[in-house]
């Protein structure tokens, strides 16, 4: 009896362990069924000798993959690869099976066409100029186009002969729609029949890409200005704004010469630089006043160097007379002189004693010892901190 139950469990827990097997199946089959989907593949050819290309052949082909849906939603075209295979095949004409490559746990149902007929010709070259064609040749008003520059002027087609023989133009598309400046663009190079239609699937071309330029200059009156920055606010305390540098530093403009005649530089829209301790770098649009244009772009980057605040001292700079009586001679009669100066870290690293010009003016003055107050001469940025003394007692001498 206790074994007769023991058989009647183990087979209770396999019928138990089968009908969850097929919920499972069923459940899955009915969230993930297996499904259809077709992929429209490029297609390629493989193995065909260097002398040899195929006159007619479809571009792509309509591949039916089979498979779970969710795996099917997950494929795209990249992941399946259609090809003719060509190795060994000669000048003539040939029927060939379209070979298809899919991922792993799909099933390819069908492949349309599933082969092709195919003419193998002798691959021939031949050179071409190329030219320009517009979409639009109006630049903006005020302007006008020259001749294109085309680099390289011809290229190299390689095809079948009678495909070559169809060419009826090279060429590339510019659209000059609305410029101000020099149209410069590398555009691919196009081919057309004499019905309009393209035949790169057949021709291949090199280079397929040149580069166009189209010189577009003004109508009007031009002239080159000045850029200029305003600047809003102070730097934080113990820097200074050393510069301004923008770029362009000097931009073109057009418009009545009466006009342009009033103008001498250009204004952008302020920079802040309130509390900087570092550079402040901005772009800002030009205000330009009115009936003026520009010939090139309409916003400038504007560069404020703020830097910290270095003071330097210098001991016995050379002090020069002015001045001084006919027959007179200077001796000094006070100890060196020492000042201190400060302004921007770049600049005192660079500032030497000869940058700097102590004088006294001596005028009216004759022989015998004097008080002069002493005069600095400093570069631009520099400023004076303390000099000591300030004045300077000098002994003029009759010369015999």
């Amino acid at each position: 009896m206790k074994r007769l139950l023991t058989v009647n469990n183990l087979l209770y827990k396999i019928i138990a362990v089968v009908l969850a097997l097929l919920l499972w199946l069923y459940v899955n089959h009915q969230e993930n069924p297996v499904t259809d989907q077709i992929f429209t593949i490029p297609l390629e050819v493989r193995g065909l000798e260097q002398n040899l290309t195929i006159s007619e052949r479809p571009s792509f082909v309509k591949v039916r993959l089979q498979g779970q849906r969710r795996l099917l939603d997950e494929v795209t075209a990249r992941d399946i690869q259609a090809f003719l295979e060509m190795s060994g095949l000669d000048v003539g004409q040939h029927m060939a099976e379209v070979h298809v490559s899919v991922p792993q746990k799909t099933q390819l149902v069908s492949v349309t066409p599933g082969s092709v007929n195919l003419d193998v010709e002798v691959l021939t070259t031949s050179q071409f100029s190329v030219n320009v064609t517009y979409k639009d040749n109006t630049p903006a008003a005020g302007f006008m186009a020259l001749e294109p520059v085309l680099t390289p002027s011809q290229v190299i087609l390689s095809g079948p002969e009678e495909k070559l023989k169809e060419v009826k133009q090279v060429y590339v598309e510019v659209d000059l729609g609305d410029y101000t400046f020099n149209y410069n663009q590398k555009l691919p190079v196009k081919i057309e029949d004499d019905k309009g239609n393209l035949l790169l699937d057949w021709i291949t071309v090199t280079p397929s890409q040149v580069d166009v330029l189209v010189p577009v200059i003004s109508e009007l009156p031009t002239k080159t200005v000045p850029v200029k920055v305003p600047i809003e606010g102070e730097v934080a305390l113990g820097y200074v704004m050393a510069r301004t540098v923008t770029a362009p530093e000097l931009i073109g403009i057009m418009g009545d010469e009466k006009v342009l005649q009033g103008i001498q530089s250009l204004t952008t829209q302020p920079v802040r630089i309130n509390g900087a301790t570092q550079d402040v770098v901005k772009t800002v649009e030009l205000i330009l006043p009115e009936g003026v244009r520009l010939t090139q772009g309409a916003k400038v980057t504007a560069i404020v160097r703020v830097e910290k605040i270095m003071e330097k001292t210098f001991t016995g700079p050379m002090v020069v007379p002015h001045n001084l009586g006919e027959n007179l001679t200077m001796e000094i009669l006070d100890p060196a002189m020492e000042l201190t100066v400060s302004g921007a870290e770049s600049l005192m690293e660079k500032l030497l004693t000869a940058d700097i010009t102590v004088s006294v003016d001596l005028s009216g003055l004759t022989a015998g010892e004097h008080q002069v107050p002493v005069q600095l001469n400093l570069p631009p940025g520099v400023n004076l901190g303390e000099v000591n003394p300030s004045e300077i007692k000098v002994l003029l001498k009759q010369e015999p």
